[in-house]
C-alpha cells in the first residue's frame, strides 16, 4: 500500500514537471524586431491559427492561451505587412505547448 502510494506521488510530480518543461509563455511577442499582429494577415488567420503560427515557429505544437491589445504598431507573420496607427492590434501574451512532450515523458513515467 505505501509502494503504491509513493509510486502515484512520484508519477504525479514527474508529470507535473513534464507539463511545466514543455510549456512556455511569450509575454509582448515580437517578429521580425515589431510587436506581433494577432492575424497572420491584414483580417485573415486572426487569433489562435495566429498564435498557433508563432508557436509552431518556436518549435512548440500549439497555442493553449493568447490575449490580444491595441499598440500602435504590429507586423503580420504571416505576410509581414506592417500596421501602423490606432487600429492595430497586437498579441499581449501567447502561451505555448508542447503536447507531445508531455504524453512521451507521462508514458516513460507509467512504464
Amino acid at each position: 500500500m505505501i509502494r503504491t502510494f509513493a509510486a502515484s506521488a512520484v508519477i504525479i510530480l514527474l508529470s507535473t514537471a513534464a507539463a511545466e518543461a514543455s510549456v512556455r509563455n511569450f509575454f509582448s511577442p515580437a517578429w521580425n524586431g515589431n510587436r506581433l499582429a494577432a492575424c497572420l494577415s491584414a483580417s485573415e488567420g486572426c487569433g489562435k491559427p495566429a498564435a498557433d503560427a508563432f508557436c509552431k515557429s518556436h518549435g512548440y505544437d500549439q497555442a493553449v492561451l493568447f490575449q490580444r491589445e491595441q499598440t500602435p504598431m504590429a507586423m503580420a507573420m504571416g505576410s509581414g505587412e506592417l500596421c501602423e496607427g490606432s487600429s492595430c492590434t497586437a498579441f499581449r501574451q501567447i502561451k505555448c505547448q508542447s503536447v507531445k512532450d508531455d504524453l512521451a515523458t507521462l508514458q516513460q513515467v507509467a512504464d
